[in-house]
């Protein structure tokens, strides 16, 4: 196991923030956590500082925040410079902020646009404007992107758009960041498993979703030092899921069908 790592973790408070903050803690890692919800934020500082004060996690695991908006460029810098001082150097950010939007293109104003743009893809140039100058080599970026980006679905126009803006951003990011040994790589994902998903779409088929464990597994992963060689990337955590379509003439032989599995897809866990 590596050293543990200095991160600052925006949008913690979403439905990925638990899993990856348990993940990251595993290595021992020193983590700011950014939102605007203070209770939850205190309460995943609890959960992991306990357990680290119990011996479950490496010494040195800490988890501190900061209620404030990241996706602004003021509260970006404020929580990048508060990782600073609490923890010393900053080795990456993992950004979490996001926001899903449906509607079919006749009937969504502009301002849908404008507001899913600036929380997938603004928010991300804002967060990461304000570590950079905190990061030296070995440095990581992690962002979420989605299937759609590439596979779009009807209605889901604007959250496909933006975040095919924020992948295409990342990868040119990534071309100016390596020359400083900074990593700048995304995960890829569809819907990701976790109470209040379930809650809201029981009826969706386990096989097409992903445990949020596993995308705090990739999160590691990507701000650790296996992924040295990766400049750019996409990582797909998916599960199972595929798309369908009507020429496929049902499952093979065997596998239960996925009818809805293109449905599936545009309800992402963040």
């Amino acid at each position: 196991m590596s050293a543990g790592r200095t991160l600052l973790v925006t949008g913690a408070t979403g439905r990925l923030g638990g899993a990856t903050v348990r993940a990251l803690a595993v290595r021992g890692d020193r983590l700011l956590l950014t939102g605007r919800n203070t209770a939850r934020l205190d309460q995943l500082a609890a959960e992991v500082n306990s357990q680290a004060n119990e011996g479950s996690y490496p010494p040195g695991t800490q988890v501190r925040t900061l209620t404030v908006d990241a996706t602004e460029p003021e509260g970006a810098q404020h929580a990048a410079a508060e990782a600073v001082r609490g923890f010393g150097p900053l080795d990456g950010l993992v950004h979490l902020v996001g926001s899903f939007s449906v509607g079919p293109v006749m009937l969504t104003d502009v301002s849908a646009y404008e507001d899913v743009l600036r929380a997938n893809f603004l928010s991300a140039v804002v967060a990461t404007q304000a570590v950079l100058p905190h990061l030296g080599e070995g440095g990581r970026l992690v962002y979420f992107g989605t299937p759609l980006s590439d596979q779009p679905l009807a209605a889901m126009s604007s959250y496909a758009a933006s975040k095919a803006a924020l992948v295409a951003w990342m990868r040119s990011a990534a071309h100016e960041v390596k020359k400083r040994g900074i990593h700048a790589n995304a995960i890829s994902l569809t819907l990701v498993e976790t109470p209040e998903m379930r809650a809201e779409m029981p009826q969706v088929d386990p096989d097409l979703t992903v445990d949020a464990e596993l995308v705090g597994h990739a999160v590691r992963f990507l701000t650790g030092p296996d992924s040295e060689g990766m400049y750019g990337s996409v990582v797909p955590v998916v599960g199972k899921f595929g798309f369908t379509s009507a020429l496929a003439g049902g499952p093979p032989p065997g596998v239960r069908g996925t009818a809805g599995a293109g449905a599936g897809a545009g309800r992402p866990g963040r």
